[in-house]
């Protein structure tokens, strides 16, 4: 997608670069008043694609409070709602007297028309996906600060579009008939009338499957499989003692599995080694050449053919 802009803190001094995030985050979405402690050094970055009527931000920033007050609202009107997702870090939504704590891969909404309050407790990035009023075509009240479940599903799609709208090449027309498909998407998972089959926490399987769903995520670890399962951390490396690999094993084959998918793929001869091996889940490059020569035998350049 070429429709996009970008703002960043980063050419500025310290001491502005604060007040200079203020006055960006108002241009790329909507009347906001953003605090935090950090005045004498603050980073940030906002990338932003227009999708038509829609569009999708990746903000990449610090501990801050951000509210949308009523006289905000009252000044800058918008009829519209934004879905955030969170990707790496924590943070906190408030509206109309419900509160939901994102955590990686959690998804939210937020109608832009009234107040509300995010929270930030540390470095963040997430994705916001603006989506029109008529668009969204709820049955009743949008229930929003209510995390939407992304593990499997309607949820785990709207997710998997939000994240491939950031990363593949679309042209653009595909990628506004994608966003449009995440919003209808959206819209049913937020649909009350809609009951999701909830999975039998103590299986092996679905570990598995919340592996799958969540490969790419950058904490993906015992830990966040054991709370998006509703168990233990001790009850999730149990259910991988009978069988061949750990739970780290799994996800490095997983994850090798998928960069050599991708590196066989002629559609995506266009990345680097190294962006393939990102979008895997890995973070070291050195320690994925290690892993991906043993796992099958050669390097992940040979691979290519």
């Amino acid at each position: 997608m070429d429709n996009h802009g970008y703002w960043t803190t980063a050419p500025l001094a310290p001491a502005k670069q604060f007040t200079h995030w203020r006055e960006l985050i108002c241009e790329a979405f909507l009347a906001l008043t953003p605090e935090s402690d950090l005045r004498d050094g603050f980073a940030g970055s906002v990338t932003q694609w227009r999708l038509g009527g829609l569009s999708l931000a990746r903000i990449e920033s610090q501990r801050q409070k951000v509210h949308r007050t009523e006289a905000g609202v009252q000044r800058d009107p918008i009829r519209g709602y934004y879905a955030n997702l969170q990707v790496r870090g924590t943070s906190l939504m408030a509206q109309h007297g419900r509160v939901a704590t994102l955590r990686p891969g959690d998804l939210a909404v937020v109608d832009a028309d009234e107040p509300f309050r995010f929270e930030f407790g540390g470095d963040f990035r997430q994705l916001s996906l603006f989506i029109p009023a008529p668009t969204l075509a709820v049955a009743g009240p949008v229930r929003t600060a209510t995390a939407v479940d992304t593990t499997t599903g309607i949820g785990a799609a709207v997710r998997h579009s939000m994240e491939t709208l950031t990363r593949g090449p679309l042209a653009e027309p595909s990628a506004v008939r994608l966003a449009l498909h995440a919003a209808g998407m959206l819209s049913i998972a937020l649909d009350p009338s809609i009951l999701t089959p909830v999975r039998s926490p103590r299986s092996y399987q679905t570990c598995i499957d919340d592996i799958e769903e969540h490969l790419t995520d950058e904490d993906l670890a015992p830990t966040a499989t054991a709370r998006r399962l509703g168990i233990s951390v001790r009850t999730v490396h149990g259910l991988f003692a009978g069988h061949e690999a750990s739970y780290a094993a799994t996800v490095r084959r997983l994850r090798l599995e998928r960069a050599a998918r991708h590196l066989a793929d002629p559609a995506m001869r266009h990345l680097r080694v190294i962006d393939v091996a990102t979008e895997a889940g890995f973070v070291n490059a050195a320690s994925f050449h290690r892993a991906f020569r043993r796992q099958f035998g050669h390097t992940p350049n040979a691979a290519r053919g």
